[in-house]
């Protein structure tokens, strides 16, 4: 059997076992439950368009109504007209909060004590354009004509830069928070299966019949498509319920913000999980685990912290930049550099270049310490220790 065969189906088994487990399918149950929530959240308390009630009284000037619409769509805003149509009722209305406004007359606006400045702004641009309207009519034209030329067209969405945006940065914030959680928790995930393997001695079975590179590739193989799986899933479900319930709109980099998002999480996967199945390695009790993930998890922590405190605010710094480029920091700045900022496609290919010859070395050299001390019997095994028997072992052959 070729090192590339063993490699793959150590992947496979991996993957198929920890998908069957209980603690993957309650954590994705579990996730799904917390999104459904989200969304429900969101969708229960979007109200939509702020909705105006309005009531026009007396001798209103021709096409009002029609370019109160059009104003109200132009702002965002909905119209609701009103079929009050006594004084004291519709002023009674106004000060209960029943009412919104009321045209008294065409010339007369009547509001509230704190009205909103959007509404003002209808209304005064409502009855200016009606005014014009009349004064067109008296000039000639046909009425139907002028009607229709003023008629709100509900087919143009306007979207400012700033909209667009916001969308962004938040696509990417959600990005930052999924990667970390998911390159953690999966590589967590890779150094308890080194742990299991190696308290259970069941390690020494699978050795026998293949190399530890190939055991280490296969395992960091098969629980990352796991992992990629379940990121794909989650963002798939987000941005379906949210495209359904109509949460939100998804700019134009949304697409290129979601794909180097996974190219990353694949590169920062790959470098976090070798450096936890080696720590794995070094330990054959449960007890000794934390301990043993904890300088990873605490490099995996600054990492995110570094990407919100000191990349974020300035992410076209010099700063950002170069701290962007640091392995341990890259799978979770980029994507938020892409989603917040416009980088450079030279750039991401040049970060991407120095990941992945960083994660090549990273487990060229947590092979070598996981073959030094996955054999080793009972107890805490020296990182030094283990690169000694590996050097050893590698000189014994």
């Amino acid at each position: 059997m070729t090192g590339f065969q063993a490699t793959w189906l150590i992947a496979r088994r991996e993957a198929k076992e920890r998908a069957r487990s209980k603690a993957f399918l309650a954590s994705t149950v579990v996730t799904i439950l917390l999104l459904g929530a989200v969304v429900g959240v969101m969708a229960l308390t979007d109200t939509g368009p702020p909705q105006y009630d309005v009531a026009l009284v007396g001798d209103s000037p021709p096409g009002l109504s029609g370019a109160l619409d059009a104003a109200a769509v132009a702002s965002g805003s909905l119209i609701q007209f009103s079929d009050l149509t006594d004084r004291e009722a519709i002023a009674d209305a106004i000060e209960l909060g029943e009412l919104d406004a009321a045209v008294l007359d065409g010339d007369t606006i009547l509001l509230g004590s704190s009205p909103p400045s959007t509404l003002r702004t209808i209304l005064e641009f409502g009855l200016r354009q009606s005014r014009f309207i009349e004064r067109l009519e008296a000039a000639g034209l046909d009425p139907a004509t002028v009607t229709t030329l003023v008629e709100p067209d509900r087919g143009i969405r306007i979207v400012t830069a700033d909209e667009d945006e916001q969308s962004n940065e938040g696509i990417a914030f959600a990005a930052i928070v999924l990667l970390f959680l998911v390159i953690t928790t999966y590589g967590q995930w890779v150094l308890m299966g080194v742990l299991e393997e190696k308290s259970t001695r069941v390690v020494e079975l699978v050795v026998s019949s293949t190399s530890v590179r190939s055991l280490l590739a296969g395992k960091v193989i098969g629980i990352g498509l796991l992992g990629l799986a379940q990121l794909m899933l989650l963002i798939s479900l987000a941005l379906s319920a949210g495209w359904i319930f109509e949460l939100f709109d998804l700019p134009g980099g949304t697409a290129a913000t979601v794909a180097w998002s996974l190219v990353w999480f694949v590169l920062g996967f790959a470098f976090y999980a070798a450096l936890n199945a080696a720590a794995g390695s070094l330990v054959s009790r449960t007890e000794d685990a934390q301990a043993a993930a904890m300088p990873i998890a605490l490099v995996a922590v600054a990492s995110y912290l570094l990407t919100f405190v000191v990349i974020l605010p300035n992410p076209d710094g010099l700063v950002a930049r170069l701290l962007s480029m640091l392995p341990p920091v890259a799978p979770i700045a980029f994507p938020a550099r892409i989603g917040f900022s416009g980088v450079p496609l030279w750039e991401i290919l040049f970060a991407a270049g120095i990941m992945l010859a960083t994660v090549v070395g990273v487990i060229r050299l947590a092979a070598r310490v996981y073959a030094g001390a996955l054999l080793a019997a009972g107890g805490r095994v020296r990182i030094l220790d283990a690169w000694r028997a590996a050097a050893e072992l590698t000189a014994g052959r």
